[in-house]
């Protein structure tokens, strides 16, 4: 007997969408459950760059030496509540053991087969929602304020090549032919072309979402409150507007994901960086493509009308009020980047009203948690995609709709596993 009961997705971004859109692809009906504000979260304000280079961990070798210093910094790289700690320590102990080498190596190379085919997973959902013209290859550009800086970025960038990545290094006169735009203090910078980026990731995100509902997906702007099962199957999710009936659930909910996995049974370490945005807006010139500034840990990224700065790492959870010295930062660092292109701007507006702020859902190790839950078999996980989440959601997507449906992924999901955190 067929079974007409939709499969329910919890959560609305970048992740949530391409799953249900997948869903559909595998002719399955779906619903999605999440409330506006909370669909367009880290979805609407993240870097805009789809990088399938982006198999560095960031529990890398060395890094907890770091740390200290960085925090020492008040306009360093990352910032902790110490009223926070507390509740970090396990998160932090799991950090810690995930940055020995070999853990390392297993953990990139996962990475890559997840980040790896993120422009190939997309290009289906944009020729059917017609967003191709939201989506621009022309690599990115690692540049480097420091030769001491170049030299120390070296372990991250053997670790992309020993998985397939390729890197052009570029001297201080090449960079400046390459990206006239780019401040003069750079001293060099690698190339990967195989990138691209969404010159507006809410418009992806709405043009995406319009598509699940074209193809007769429903949007429920509720937020999910509990998952019913009957004691061995899900059977329904429980939203602030009422009870859907569900044939399978899957939770892509982001940084509000941990509630779910522990409702059916499951263990998660887990916690969220809050990370920060700031636009200029119709600047005089815009880079030809996204630039990370190494050091700063900063990403600009030209969209449609504005250039984006977004970075930064803050440790604060859910509940605390954004640190906006994080949004004053990245301006202050856009104008170092582009001092031409951004001259005479002033403002920290956001063509989207004002900075921004919003979560990243942040695993110890990097590594999203993907596949069934392993206790419940008609539940499954999409979520946990830390700085990575634009990228991977489209191949995300494919895989935990093709488990869904029955099918077998064309990603082993092992290295994904809910039950590493057992």
């Amino acid at each position: 007997m067929n079974d007409s009961r939709p499969v329910v997705v919890i959560g609305g971004g970048l992740v949530g969408v391409c799953t249900a859109a997948y869903l559909q692809r595998a002719g399955l009906p779906v619903v999605i459950v999440d409330r506006q504000s909370a669909r367009q979260a880290a979805s609407l304000g993240n870097a805009g760059c789809i990088n399938g280079s982006s198999v560095v961990p960031i529990a890398m070798p060395g890094v907890l030496w770091q740390v200290p210093g960085w925090l020492l910094q008040p306009d360093g790289p990352l910032v902790l509540r110490w009223s926070y700690l507390p509740r970090m320590v396990p998160w932090l102990m799991r950090f810690v053991a995930a940055s020995q080498p070999a853990r390392v190596a297993a953990q990139a190379r996962a990475l890559r087969a997840l980040l790896g085919p993120a422009l190939d997973a997309y290009q289906p959902l944009l020729d059917d929602a017609n967003a191709n013209d939201l989506v621009t290859r022309r690599g990115y550009l690692i540049a480097y304020s420091s030769e001491s800086g170049m030299q120390g970025d070296e372990g991250g960038m053997a670790l992309r090549r020993e998985n397939g990545v390729q890197i052009e290094s570029l001297n201080a006169a090449a960079l400046r032919e390459f990206e006239p735009t780019l401040s003069n203090d750079f001293v060099g910078a690698r190339y990967i072309s195989e990138t691209g980026h969404t010159s507006d990731p809410g418009a992806l995100l709405a043009r995406l979402t319009a598509q699940v509902v074209a193809r007769g997906g429903r949007i429920v702007d509720s937020a999910a409150k509990a998952i019913e099962t009957n004691g061995s199957q899900v059977v329904a999710v429980h939203t602030e507007a009422g009870r859907e009936q569900a044939r399978a659930v899957v939770v892509a909910a982001g940084a509000w994901s941990a509630p779910f996995v522990r409702q059916l049974g499951d263990g998660i370490v887990f916690d969220t960086e809050r990370g920060y945005h700031v636009e200029i807006p119709a600047p005089v010139e815009m880079p030809s493509r996204p630039v990370m500034w190494a050091e700063g840990k900063l990403f600009a990224t030209p969209m449609n009308g504005r250039l984006r700065g977004a970075g930064t790492v803050e440790l604060a959870g859910l509940q605390a009020p954004a640190n906006w010295r994080r949004a004053d930062l990245l301006l202050r660092q856009l104008h170092k980047m582009f001092p031409e292109a951004v001259a005479g701007e002033k403002s920290t507006q956001s063509v989207d009203g004002a900075r921004w702020q919003g979560f990243r859902p942040s695993t110890p190790d990097s590594l999203p948690v993907l596949g069934a839950a392993s206790k419940v078999p008609n539940a499954f996980y999409a979520f946990g995609h830390g700085h990575v989440g634009l990228t991977a959601a489209a191949s995300t997507g494919r895989a935990v709709a093709a488990l869904v449906a029955g099918e077998r992924p064309l990603l082993d999901l092992s290295p994904f596993s809910i039950g590493r955190f057992r």
